[in-house]
């Protein structure tokens, strides 16, 4: 037991006995003897809180001098220490696991950020994030939703609650308030295994030190997970897979021809939304209704998307920003071709981070390995029943 983890249990013994005794005599005056106890209680307790404190100090001192050490030697060595690891990491994708340097897997096992060697899992945390920003840039619904991680996959209950219809009213003198239950509920998450298909990279590419591993793999994984994960969370059906957003939103009260959008649907889809959302309201469509939208005018004859390009601020909607989505519906008969409401209702789940799998055996005919990436992750729109999101739907044929 480290020393202090056992001086702040000693001050925590001590608490339970000064809060055992104020309870045993509330209400009343103590007793001398109790007084008395209370007293040396009291000196007890100030005595191991200024242990702890002392102990404290003397360990962040401690661990200031340690990190200046290390400084100091990475200073004397010359050496940096992103090189030093991105050799280790082509050694360890090279040799395997059981090739790595004695030297190098200490370096990793020291470096945070690193979920380690065990099974052939190597995770370094520069290229999770590289990975998590292409995947930002690529797709649209990573960049619009609200996404958190969680360390396990288990199901998550989302519980939402709706007391948008209760008022207060004026009640006479002495007559009883009226009784009316909020209406809960919930939504669960849950953790779909999605895998890239698996990428073969040479030995010989390996064994170049000076390649930027981590930009390649970034490369050809981010638009492999891209594809799939924004696909679904767009239009996924729910049935073993994420349910998509189109899927999630409500109908709006806008009805736009099948071919075509006006500029009154989109003042319905805006006006269909619940103002606490439109606040913080954007759109989301695709390309193809993003070349149409711009070539629609208001009533003086103006483009709509004009003033935003005036002023050399992005484009807007009646001032309200928007998300290009590729895997959104276009302008057709019966289609959701355009979304509007707080985005940041859109929940995505995500467990822990992006993980590689390396591959030692399957292509050792052809001199290479391979390597495949996997996350897990679940999206829902978490509506308590005023719809923060709602879609265009274009009238049949």
């Amino acid at each position: 037991m480290g020393k202090l983890k056992e001086l702040r249990e000693k001050r925590a013994t001590v608490f339970g006995e000064i809060d055992e005794l104020r309870k045993t005599t509330d209400g009343r005056e103590m007793t001398a003897d109790e007084q008395q106890r209370w007293d040396a209680l009291l000196a007890d307790y100030d005595n191991a809180d200024r242990k702890v404190g002392q102990e404290e100090r003397f360990e962040e001192m401690e661990r200031r001098q340690a990190e200046q050490a290390f400084e100091r030697q990475q200073s004397a060595e010359g050496k940096d220490d992103g090189t030093e690891y991105r050799g280790a990491f082509v050694e360890y994708l090279a040799k395997g696991e059981q090739g790595v340097s004695a030297e190098n897997r200490k370096l990793f096992e020291s470096r945070a950020g690193l979920s380690g060697l065990a099974g052939g899992v190597l995770v370094p945390s520069s290229l999770a994030n590289s990975i998590e920003k292409a995947l930002k840039s690529y797709g649209g619904m990573l960049e619009a939703g609200n996404v958190f991680s969680t360390a396990t996959g288990g199901d998550l209950i989302m519980p939402t609650v709706n007391d948008t219809s209760s008022r207060a009213s004026v009640v006479a003198e002495y007559q009883k308030s009226t009784q009316k239950a909020p209406s809960f509920g919930s939504e669960t998450l849950k953790a779909y295994t999605y895998r890239t298909p698996i990428v073969p990279v040479s030995l010989e590419l390996l064994q170049d030190s000076s390649f930027d591993l981590e930009s390649l793999l970034a490369e050809l994984l981010s638009e492999s997970f891209g594809r799939g994960m924004n696909e679904d969370l767009t239009i996924g059906n729910g049935t073993g897979k994420p349910k998509g957003i189109i899927n999630w939103a409500t109908a709006s009260d806008a009805s736009p021809a099948a071919a075509a959008i006006k500029l009154d649907d989109i003042i319905d889809l805006i006006k269909s939304v619940d103002s606490n959302y439109a606040k913080n309201g954007r759109f989301m469509f695709n390309r193809e209704t993003l070349y149409s939208l711009v070539k629609i005018k208001d009533t003086t004859g103006r483009y709509i998307w004009q003033e935003g390009a005036k002023d050399g601020t992005p484009p807007t909607l009646f001032a309200k920003p928007y998300t290009l989505n590729d895997d959104m519906p276009n302008i057709g008969a019966g289609n959701a071709s355009v979304l509007f409401g707080d985005f940041s209702k859109f929940k995505i789940r995500m467990v822990k981070d992006f993980r590689i799998i390396r591959l030692n055996e399957l292509l050792a005919e052809y001199l290479s390995i391979g390597i495949f990436g996997f996350a897990r992750l679940d999206g829902l729109l978490l509506n308590a029943g005023t719809h923060p999101i709602k879609k265009m739907v274009h009238a049949g044929s």
